[in-house]
């Protein structure tokens, strides 16, 4: 038998006192909590080792796990690469997936039942869920809707998530239509996807006590990497499996949990003690990855979380260059600095949250020829409502008689058209081709306000095509009322921001067009150029990555942080989230690190990373204080103004004579109401 000395010496093992604590623990549950740059695989892998060569555990009764494929063929080559190829062919790393295989493969021996067929294909995949959603919605689905879809699905399935709390999620009950009719889709033609493997898999060893043993004795030491990104009911099949040995060795760290979205569960870290009584919790909190400053800074911003273990991150490298925040006139302007530093021949990496954001970046570092490399992404950005609302809006100011697009766009302007008017103008467009849908409209109606109202709409359409792109698009965004129109919903505005910055690039509005339809290409196939001196990637991609030099791209409000709310605890945890998800960013770097901030747009990370108030000259522009209407102020009660009645709801000004309006409320309902009376009473406010 080996000693740890021999061990350490033979396989020249570098390990400082924590990795060394970690490595020897071998029996009972373990939870090591490990910073960014830790060693975390290291210690893991030593562990492993360790059992093999100075406890003399066979490797076959050893079992390790991770996240993904790629993940577990890594920890293979590389514990092959310092332990020997021999131990590591019989080592099983697996991914909880490809264990759940064997499980469900173990059942049909026993039982002679033949399992559902795995839907493997994406293109499958797609079709399923595509078909489940146009009969729980009676329409066609966009590439976003349908992403959307298989990850709120994938959510509810690992989360472990019961019909009645399905239902109980937003917009649940018209949701739980479309996974109700996905469930039976797959049922109908006997077929499982990825996540119905764990759910079965469950299943099974839930209710067949000896095969559950079986495999209980078949493993008697469990590892888990990277167990913050593991789901509910993945914890769940490896608290089954470990629970007879109780040799149970978890190496994570909760403030690196950033795929809440695909249901990480994180907590399962911070009831470990709870849920195993007897367990050690170890720690690696020297990160040798990050110089001084940057240790600093994310440690300081991390610490803001609550719900996480008191880890004190530390770093024997020096201290290095301070991080820098750069402040940039406009939030459009991070992407012109970045490609003019790229022209100039500097190597750096670009981090950010969304693929999307970095489309004008790419736009820029192709036209002016600069090498880069960055990971395809989904093309969703292109198939979203609101970007493809904008492209049919261009497209009808060169097509004003295109009936399709005068039905998909009419009442997003805000501009009072009743659905009857529309039919009648597509009846009578389709009798006078050639003849503007929206000149037509106007002709056919018969209030004056109305009509004018069209008559101006009509004249901005044909504005359009004489402006450039950045004109077009502010034009339709805040005259037109586009901007209003996605208030009223709701709708997150942050795509408005990137096809400005794209419209910037390219004035020409047929250039932009053409450009957005190349770009869909380039972000779906990604690039990846030899000698590049700049990576673009998201910082869900970065991780488990390091480079010499970070730049954080949009640390704005509305983007990261995606929301600043914090009233509800649901909204706190989320929030949370957020900041590991910055934390995770800043921590790629090793020596330099930038934040760009843009003085139009607040930044709440930025200030919490550095707390001292900003330079005067680089203050936020105010936005403009929400027009309020005086009670004993009519005036902005004019025609055409959207009102709310405390009793009728919401209605639209059709036509005043003195104190008297006439009001058409949204339910039909025409009312003439005494405005000053009703403004005393503060019966009637502008539906701002």
């Amino acid at each position: 038998m080996m000693t740890f000395e021999t061990f350490r010496q033979q396989f020249s093992l570098r390990l400082d006192k924590q990795q060394e604590a970690a490595v020897c623990q071998t029996e009972g549950p373990v939870l090591l909590l490990a910073v960014p740059g830790s060693g975390k695989t290291t210690a893991l892998l030593a562990r492993i080792g360790y059992l093999l060569y100075c406890r003399q555990v066979p490797p076959e009764s050893v079992l390790t796990v991770t996240y993904t494929v790629a993940a577990t063929a890594d920890l293979r080559r590389r514990f092959s690469e310092t332990f020997g190829e021999e131990y590591a062919t019989r080592l099983e790393f697996r991914t909880i997936n490809g264990m759940c295989a064997r499980i469900i493969r173990r059942f049909e021996q026993m039982t002679g039942r033949q399992a559902f067929q795995l839907v493997s294909d994406e293109t499958e995949s797609t079709r399923l869920v595509r078909e489940a959603w146009k009969q729980a919605n009676r329409g066609f689905p966009t590439d976003s809707d349908l992403e959307e879809s298989k990850t709120r699905i994938a959510y509810c399935k690992n989360s472990m998530l019961s019909d009645a709390e399905i239902e109980q999620l937003e917009d649940g009950e018209q949701f739980f239509k479309l996974f109700d009719a996905y469930r039976k889709l797959l049922l109908d033609n006997r077929l499982m996807d990825y996540d119905d493997q764990m759910v079965y898999g469950l299943k099974i060893l839930r209710s067949q006590p000896q095969l559950l043993q079986a495999w209980q004795q078949k493993y008697r030491y469990f590892h888990v990497d990277e167990a913050q990104d593991t789901s509910k009911i993945q914890h769940e099949i490896i608290r089954l499996l470990a629970s007879h040995s109780r040799n149970l060795f978890m190496v994570g760290d909760e403030d690196q949990s950033i795929y809440g979205f695909r249901a990480a569960y994180p907590q399962a870290l911070m009831s470990f003690q709870r849920d195993w009584p007897e367990a050690k919790v170890l720690y690696l909190e020297t990160n040798y990855r990050s110089t001084g400053s940057i240790v600093a800074a994310a440690g300081d911003f991390i610490r803001q979380n609550t719900h996480r273990h008191p880890k004190r991150m530390a770093t024997p490298n020096p201290m290095g260059k301070p991080v820098v925040r750069r402040w940039l006139p406009r939030r459009w302007s991070q992407y012109a600095a970045l490609a003019e530093q790229a022209a100039a021949g500097e190597r750096f990496t670009v981090l950010y949250r969304n693929h999307e954001s970095a489309l004008p970046l790419i736009d820029l570092l192709e036209k002016q020829g600069t090498p880069y490399v960055c990971r395809g992404g989904k093309a969703a950005f292109f198939t979203h409502p609101t970007v493809r609302d904008v492209v049919d809006i261009l497209l009808f100011a060169k097509q004003p008689d295109d009936t399709e697009l005068f039905q998909r766009l009419y009442y997003k302007f805000r501009c009072g058209m009743t659905r009857e008017l529309a039919e009648q103008t597509v009846k009578k467009g389709k009798q006078l081709p050639g003849r503007p849908l929206f000149a037509l409209a106007a002709a056919l109606c018969q209030e004056d306000w109305l009509k004018s109202r069209l008559e101006s709409l009509y004249a901005q359409l044909c504005l359009l095509n004489g402006e450039t792109s950045a004109q077009a698009l502010s034009r339709i965004y805040d005259q037109m009322g586009y901007r209003e129109y996605l208030r009223g919903k709701n709708a997150d505005e942050g795509k408005l921001d990137i096809l400005m910055a794209l419209a910037r690039n390219n004035p020409q509005s047929e250039v932009f067009l053409q450009r957005l339809s190349q770009l869909e290409v380039l972000a779906a196939e990604g690039k990846s150029q030899q000698n590049a001196a700049v990576v673009l990637s998201t910082i869900h991609g970065s991780k488990g990555l390091e480079y010499h030099r970070v730049i954080l791209l949009d640390v704005v409000d509305g983007v990261l942080p995606q929301s600043t709310a914090a009233a509800t605890e649901e909204e706190e945890l989320q929030l949370e989230e957020e900041r590991r998800l910055f934390y995770v960013g800043l921590t790629r770097a090793k020596e330099q690190l930038e934040i760009l901030c843009c003085r139009d747009v607040t930044s709440s990370f930025a200030l919490q990373l550095f707390p001292e108030e900003r330079p005067r000259e680089y203050r936020p522009v105010p936005k403009p204080a929400p027009k309020v209407l005086p009670k004993t102020d009519p005036e902005l009660f004019t025609v055409g103004v959207m009102v709310r009645h405390k009793q009728f709801g919401r209605g639209l000004i059709c036509s005043r004579s003195g104190d008297i309006v006439l009001i058409r409320f949204d339910d039909g309902q025409q009312k003439r109401i005494a405005l000053h009376t009703a403004l005393r009473a503060g019966m009637l406010k502008l539906d701002t």
